[in-house]
């Protein structure tokens, strides 16, 4: 019997993926044909727009966003390529008068998609821990770095919430340099941060150590993205959830192998050794996990989050989102 033929939507990172791009591992009974992408926002867009993939990478609350509106288009396995603690991704103007996370409230902050995951997370955690709340903040989306960028699925209005669009002609990062924005949320460094200008700054400037003491004091590592299957596709095909699963975990197990081997370099980070020994130091080898079990707490907490936000019509449960031939499934885990 032939394999049978997939097609994945990815981004192409430099240690996860490249195990099954170069074929060292491959799903059981699954031809997969890879289509990378460098820009999550333009792969979230058509993934939430279209079904031109059979599975793909996905934000969790786009995804959320959808399965709470009815739309079961897809299907998750609970494999997570991205994670990130967010902290250090709130940038502040000079002139904004910003000092201190109370210092939000009222002010003009901007973001490039409301419902994205990690803003999820910033709101959640200055709400739980700084007491800010989303209502208290007066929000503007529009492009990033390119002019007219909207979000990926349309999300209705939000009691309570103020959500304005700047102009078509400008975007959020000249925005927040010009000043007409006090603060903007990104997940990529403003490049008036790299400019030696002086003109923006980190929020939390010691972000690293926040991040830490966060992680430290919550245990959770912040799940960004996971993978959707078509639902077309794994009503038809319902092992394909579990052997993507597994050949996604074996990559990654592979990927940081090879990270750390011996020899030069894997990437052009001089003090990576010391990276990965202070990673392993505070959240231990199998830092970044896999699976519904062993995520099933920070996945439950980041419903409640979506659903508290606005963003789910009704509070999702864990178990609904994930394919069920995958929430018994045990991956082996990083071994150093």
């Amino acid at each position: 019997m032939n394999d049978l033929p997939v097609t994945y939507g990815g981004i192409d990172y430099l240690d996860r993926l490249p195990p099954l791009l170069d074929g060292t591992v491959k799903p059981a009974g699954i031809s997969l044909r890879i289509v990378p992408f460098i820009e999550p926002l333009d792969l979230f867009r058509r993934v939430a727009q279209h079904t031109d993939f059979d599975a793909a990478e996905m934000s969790f609350s786009s995804y959320a966003n959808l399965v709470s509106r009815g739309d079961d288009r897809y299907i998750a396995i609970p494999f997570f390529p991205s994670r990130a603690f967010r902290h250090g991704d709130i940038y502040v103007h000079r002139d904004s008068g910003i000092s201190h996370p109370a210092d939000l409230r009222e002010k003009k902050v901007g973001i490039p998609q409301y419902q994205m995951t990690a803003a999820l997370w910033q709101r959640a955690f200055l709400q739980y821990d700084y007491e800010v709340l989303p209502r208290e903040i007066h929000w503007y989306t529009g492009g990033l770095i390119s002019p007219g960028q909207l979000e990926p699925n349309a999300i209705p209005n939000l009691p309570g919430i103020t959500i304005d669009l700047i102009p078509d002609s400008k975007t959020l990062e000249g925005s927040l340099a010009e000043g007409e924005l006090s603060a903007l949320f990104s997940p990529n460094r403003p490049a008036a941060l790299l400019d030696a200008s002086g003109r923006i700054r980190r929020l939390f400037p010691n972000y690293e150590s926040v991040e830490q003491e966060y992680y430290r004091r919550t245990g959770f590592f912040p799940i960004m993205h996971l993978v959707v299957i078509r639902r077309a596709l794994y009503q038809e095909h319902p092992w394909v959830a579990a052997n993507l699963l597994q050949a996604f975990a074996q990559a990654q197990r592979l990927g940081w192998e090879r990270l750390q081997g011996p020899g030069a370099l894997r990437i052009m980070l001089p003090w990576l050794t010391g990276e990965i020994e202070a990673t392993t130091a505070l959240m231990g080898p199998n830092h970044w996990k896999q699976g519904f079990a062993d995520n099933y707490t920070v996945l439950d907490t980041m419903c409640t989050y979506h659903y508290e936000q606005g963003l789910s019509e009704r509070r999702l449960s864990v178990e609904e989102l994930f394919a069920p031939e995958t929430h018994k499934i045990k991956l082996g885990v990083l071994t150093r």
